[in-house]
């Protein structure tokens, strides 16, 4: 008798099972209670699965004939693929986890692509784009993505996203809301998912169509004015110019 997983994973499309190989970059998505970051687990094994473990008639980028040496990387679940949460490690050190609840998950500030804040408050959820981070000249961007951590609160009007103090109302799940703030002299855009409301409060409005949003993009300017570097070369522009003008000012005297 086949493992009940089997026919779970192998005749359904349903959550947590998913069927993205996981690589580099990497595909980030939502732990099925939206409490995590997550990555798929699927993967390729040196060795073919055994027949009752090969799932997959198909995966894209992959060939035919090598579809069995495929599965999730966990054994005891019948190397079924599910979204799993994961830790981040700098040259071999570990660093954090993608716990959204745990508030030292946060990433430094200079590391922070996704302006996402971690805490109890905070959940997971989808990024439509990848985040454009805008400092003065400096325009970039994180490969991976496709999920973060932001803080969320419950009101009468519906599910709240919000952004270092701004927030962002939902309207309906799968919602697509553009979204921008400015964090340690960053500005950053980017456009998140709505999840569903149910996902976590105990009372929702009905679903609606938010109007279109006309607001003009912010351009960052002030980023400029704020750059140290802009800072010191003024200084050092103004300290050279002094001789200059105590030299006009002695044959004007004179």
């Amino acid at each position: 008798m086949k493992p009940r997983l089997f026919f779970v994973c192998r005749k359904q499309n349903v959550s947590p099972f998913c069927d993205t190989l996981r690589g580099n970059p990497l595909k980030l998505t939502c732990r099925q209670d939206h409490k995590a970051v997550a990555i798929c687990n699927l993967q390729r094994f040196p060795k073919s699965l055994p027949l009752e473990y090969q799932y997959f008639d198909h995966i894209p980028g992959i060939l035919h004939e090598d579809l069995a040496y495929y599965g999730g990387a966990v054994e005891i679940a019948d190397f079924c693929p599910f979204t799993q949460e994961f830790s981040w490690h700098l040259s071999g050190e570990y660093q954090r986890s993608s716990d959204c609840t745990l508030p030292q998950n946060q990433p430094a500030a200079s590391r922070n692509y996704g302006a996402e804040r971690y805490g109890p408050e905070s959940v997971c959820v989808e990024q439509r784009s990848a985040f454009v981070m805008e400092q003065c000249t400096k325009r970039m961007s994180y490969p991976d993505w496709g999920s973060g951590c932001y803080q969320v609160s419950c009101t009468p009007e519906g599910l709240r996203i919000w952004l270092e103090g701004d927030p962002y109302l939902c309207g309906r799940a799968g919602q697509i809301i553009a979204v921008s703030t400015q964090v340690s002299g960053w500005y950053y855009e980017g456009k998140l998912v709505c999840p569903s409301c149910w996902d976590f409060c105990d009372f929702c409005p009905p679903e609606w169509d938010p109007p279109t949003d006309n607001r003009t993009r912010a351009a960052p300017l002030d980023l400029c004015s704020r750059s140290s570097n802009l800072v010191v070369t003024l200084w050092l522009l103004m300290l050279n110019l002094l001789p200059l003008l105590a030299g006009f000012f002695l044959c004007v005297y004179k």
